[in-house]
């Protein structure tokens, strides 16, 4: 059926528009405290964090790019370890008819026209010894490496790799366009292993796929010098040297790495409260820039003091090529469709979710295959935490009312009754009800959970969610432990009722 990405579209809209003519509140001041890059790392046990050391150099002219890797492991699985998985995601746009491309929009695509993407590993050393290694999964997205030896529970290998990767020609995530790369899950990252085994699910074509645990990141980015670089973590430096530039940029404890090239890039920035936002637009649109920094820096006001503060020195909001928003840490890409003044509320709105994200994604992170609800139920509830704060008690109730409370009734009528809200990516039939349940059924639960508690209550459980579980992994177990400990109060029966849809 071809009305899913209309779905998804209508319902964006539908959404977006309740922010029109909403009046402007004057936003409380986060807590002050020192959430430093450099002070967090005091807190953090290094030797329990896996690092990512990326050399990677871009040529556009072919639409390709070369990376040397170093990857430092931690085996903290409590098991000695024979083999190693890292996820190969480029390899899922190597066939048009089995590409990830958001929405199905790549249905509507011409096979013959489309460039493939695909990586090519070339070496896989450890200590300079060529390790066996072998490409496997579907749509051949993993690599499975073995060992020389095993190796033993807390210890600590460092594995390196060479890989050449042809981008595709398709303006999603990962891909090239008109204006510029999209480059989200672009490298070789380490499979996660949990209570289950290895999670080497396939690059799924609906929801955002993907299972990571924080690492630090040390990247030096090459391109030619008329491409400007929007990138995760912190650029550190820029240098210029034979016609090319290359980026040298840090990124400690975030959950993944991303990147954006373009020649047509202009770049704004802002401080607040010793945060650097960023506006990476290919407009130019100086009065759309200025707005979207200021939805920027309210979002980061808003979520650092209801939910905990923002603990890193950048965020980037990258105006590009793709067809909605989409988050990584510290960087979000978000639709030139949207840069528009007529649309500002559309903007708003996506900039808002993505930045939620930041949280519920980014520093409490959750198997996205698994349990998606759990970041995006709370990334759209955090729209209207934003909508209160921003805009007005009136214009968030509101926008509860005529949006998702209004999607859910008509989910009702579009799925026929089917609410189960938790359950893994492969059991949902597609975008339309991916997008009702994650979305709209999961934000309900939010909701009615201030409905009973109260919004102070409420605003207790995210801050505490946020503080026990921060650059961890957590689950609906746990997410439901801390409703339980803050309200005193069973959750079987609302659980039961808004994520199995058991009434």
């Amino acid at each position: 059926m071809r009305r899913k990405r209309n779905l998804v579209l209508v319902l964006a809209i539908f959404i977006a528009l309740l922010l029109v003519g909403c009046g402007k509140e004057k936003i409380k001041e986060p807590i002050s405290e020192d959430i430093s890059e450099a002070n967090l790392l005091k807190e953090i046990n290094l030797d329990r964090i896996s690092q990512y050391i990326i050399d990677v150099e871009l040529n556009p002219s072919d639409m390709t790019y070369k990376g040397k890797q170093r990857v430092t492991y931690i085996n903290k699985t409590g098991l000695d370890l024979k083999e190693i998985y890292f996820h190969l995601y480029p390899n899922a746009f190597n066939s048009l008819e089995d590409a990830p491309i958001l929405f199905n929009i790549g249905e509507k695509m011409d096979k013959r026209t489309y460039t493939p993407g695909y990586i090519n590993i070339e070496k896989v050393n450890v200590d300079d010894k060529e390790l066996q290694w072998n490409i496997e999964g579907a749509k051949d997205t993993i690599l499975r490496v073995e060992l020389h030896k095993a190796l033993e529970k807390d210890g600590k290998i460092e594995i390196y790799l060479e890989y050449t990767v042809k981008l595709p020609s398709t303006k999603d995530r990962f891909g090239y366009h008109n204006n510029g790369i999209n480059l989200g899950n672009w490298y070789p990252i380490l499979a996660v292993y949990d209570e289950e085994g290895w999670n080497l699910d396939p690059y799924y074509k609906i929801g955002d796929p993907f299972y990571s645990e924080v690492a630090n990141y040390k990247v030096s980015i090459t391109t030619p010098k008329e491409y400007i670089v929007a990138a995760s973590g912190k650029i550190l430096s820029e240098t210029e040297k034979d016609g090319k530039t290359t980026y040298y940029i840090e990124g400690n404890l975030i959950r993944d790495f991303a990147w954006a090239a373009s020649k047509d890039f202009s770049v704004k920035e802002r401080d607040v409260d010793g945060i650097k936002i960023k506006l990476y637009s290919i407009d130019g649109n100086d009065s759309l820039i200025d707005e979207a920094l200021t939805i920027g820096e309210n979002s980061i006001k808003v979520f650092s003091r209801i939910f905990g503060n923002y603990p890193y020195e950048e965020y980037s909001i990258v105006i590009t090529e793709f067809p909605s928003g989409m988050e990584y840490p510290t960087i979000v890409f978000i639709s030139k469709d949207y840069f528009y003044k007529p649309l500002l509320n559309i903007l708003e709105k996506v900039i808002v979710h993505e930045t939620a994200h930041q949280w519920w994604y980014g520093l409490v992170g959750n198997d996205q295959i698994d349990e998606a609800w759990l970041d995006e139920s709370l990334a759209t509830y955090s729209e209207v935490i934003y909508t209160n704060e921003i805009h007005g008690s009136k214009a968030g109730e509101d926008y509860f009312n005529e949006n998702i409370k209004l999607g859910y009734e008509y989910m009702v009528e579009y799925l026929g009754g089917e609410e189960v809200v938790n359950k893994p990516l492969p059991e949902f039939n597609g975008w339309d009800d991916y997008s009702l349940l994650v979305y709209i059924r999961g934000a309900m639960f939010l909701d009615k959970i201030k409905e009973e508690f109260g919004e102070e209550i409420l605003y207790e459980i995210l801050r505490t969610y946020y503080d026990r579980y921060k650059y961890q992994i957590a689950n609906t177990e746990d997410f439901i432990r801390v409703c339980e400990d803050i309200t005193k109060t069973s959750f079987q029966s609302l659980v039961n009722e808004y994520l199995y849809g058991n009434k």
